[in-house]
């Protein structure tokens, strides 16, 4: 609690009053009736008396350095409350734009497609501009999510085995169509030797660089980003490098980069108009892989992002060149495509009538043969009274009379052995974990993509062996 602000003249009378009380209680304790002095006593010289005006001065001024320092603090707490308040502010000031903006394309251009009047070409523009704008609502939502789990400070990290080659060239390979739209080329470079795995959590260490090559494609068109991983064994550092040709990030914005839903000044709706999270994000899970992020640019005032990242020990792990890491033998993420064909029975669990809808569509389309389940509970029975066993089952989480995780315990439970891939709107990390804990074999993330979900359901029907046991 701060101390009150004295006057000198108030200290002045408590101490006067204190000093009296003293006196007072000396005399009445050594008075000469209650306590004789004998007469071989020595004699205590006397002290020179203390001038009580300068120890006053002295409290007082004690006492003012004390509220002095007391107001200090109480000024830096109040700017610290008043700049969280606006960093609130500004977050619902941003978040406010950054959804009502895509939101306002959406609705105009979906109610335009009602008009029958449009031209053929006025209605792919219109459905073009309503899927962008769709997509990038997407993204919004998205980095709120994880920049909330990341600052929450309850996420676990895992420390397994990995490749960072394999990782590397599947986050480019995820990305090379996009890079493709917009007339960029994407290429991954080993440079120096390289460790053949590192100890770091693959989750993370995949959506830090799909973040960075996703920015890098956001500011480059006709360009050319390049994904180089180089190692510093030394420091037991893996470094990711990310490098383009695009505009660059204005001088003014550099400082700000990694603060969240800081806008940089846009030059173009399409390029940099929005105010992500996403250099937040990377930096969070940075300090998670025990690493950091840094930010240089070159004459040419391109961007250029290290993501450095601990590796864990090195003495036991193989060190490939360049050229070895290039014919390392590792799984092929291009093996399908959104083109593929699709042959088996399919069971598709989800309580939303448009997602029934939608995804009958995408797989009737890719050739599969699609049931419907409503609900867990029609699922569990459907899957275990059908006369011929499901190559596939997609089970929806979120369900009325049995969610999809219970339908998945109870199908285990009661001998089911067919796979069981899960469809989530749960986009965080640690999701996946979850799910095959329960006995879900893999998990799709909603909204549903598909270009992610035919290679997804192609690829786990390749590996399905011929005939299910129920």
């Amino acid at each position: 609690m701060p101390r009150p602000d004295l006057s000198h003249t108030q200290v002045s009378q408590i101490l006067n009053r204190l000093e009296e009380s003293v006196r007072e209680t000396f005399r009445e304790a050594f008075s000469p009736q209650n306590n004789p002095v004998p007469s071989s006593l020595p004699v205590v010289p006397q002290q020179p008396h203390q001038d009580t005006s300068t120890t006053e001065e002295t409290e007082t001024a004690r006492l003012r350095r004390e509220l002095q320092a007391t107001r200090e603090e109480l000024k830096q707490a109040q700017a610290v409350a008043a700049a969280a308040t606006r960093a609130r502010c500004e977050f619902l000031a941003y978040m406010s734009h950054e959804i009502r903006t895509p939101m306002t394309a959406i609705l105009g251009f979906t109610e335009l497609l009602q008009n029958k009047t449009l031209s053929d070409e006025d209605q792919n523009r219109a459905v073009k501009t309503i899927r962008r704008n769709s997509n990038y609502l997407l993204d919004v939502i998205n980095e709120i999510l994880e920049l909330s789990r990341l600052e929450s400070g309850l996420l676990e990290i895992e420390k397994l085995q990995v490749h960072p080659i394999q990782i590397g060239r599947e986050v480019v390979d995820q990305l090379s169509e996009q890079a493709r739209a917009l007339n960029n080329t994407i290429h991954l470079e080993i440079e120096g030797t390289v460790p053949e795995t590192i100890q770091t959590d693959p989750t993370l260490l995949k959506q830090a660089l799909v973040n960075l090559l996703t920015n890098a494609l956001k500011l480059t068109t006709e360009g050319h980003i390049r994904l180089t991983l180089s190692c510093e064994p030394s420091q037991q550092a893996f470094c990711f490098r990310v490098s383009d040709t695009g505009m660059g990030i204005p001088t003014d914005q550099r400082q700000h980069v990694f603060q969240p839903f800081r806008q940089a000044a846009a030059t173009t709706t399409d390029k940099r108009g929005k105010a992500g999270s996403g250099f937040t994000i990377i930096s969070r899970i940075a300090e998670l892989l025990q690493g950091e992020i840094r930010l240089e640019q070159d004459a040419s005032e391109h961007s250029e992002f290290t993501f450095a990242i601990a590796t864990g020990p090195l003495d036991q792990v193989r060190m490939l060149s360049s050229q070895e890491a290039g014919e390392l033998d590792l799984p092929d993420p291009r093996s399908f495509s959104a083109n593929s064909r699709l042959q088996g029975r399919i069971l598709v669990v989800e309580d939303n009538l448009d997602n029934q809808r939608l995804i009958r569509f995408l797989l009737n389309r890719a050739g599969a043969e699609i049931m419907i389940a409503a609900n867990g509970q029609q699922g569990v029975d459907m899957a275990l009274q059908s006369e011929s066993p499901f190559d596939l089952i997609l089970m929806d989480l979120q369900m009325p009379v049995l969610d999809g995780y219970q339908a998945t315990i109870a199908l285990r439970a009661a001998g089911y052995t067919g796979p069981i891939v899960a469809l989530t709107a749960h986009a965080l990390t640690g999701e996946l974990e979850r799910c095959l804990s329960v006995g879900f074999d893999d998990c799709l993330t909603k909204p549903i993509d598909r270009n992610v979900l035919i290679p997804q359901i192609a690829a786990r029907l390749a590996r399905k062996s011929t005939s299910v046991t129920r």
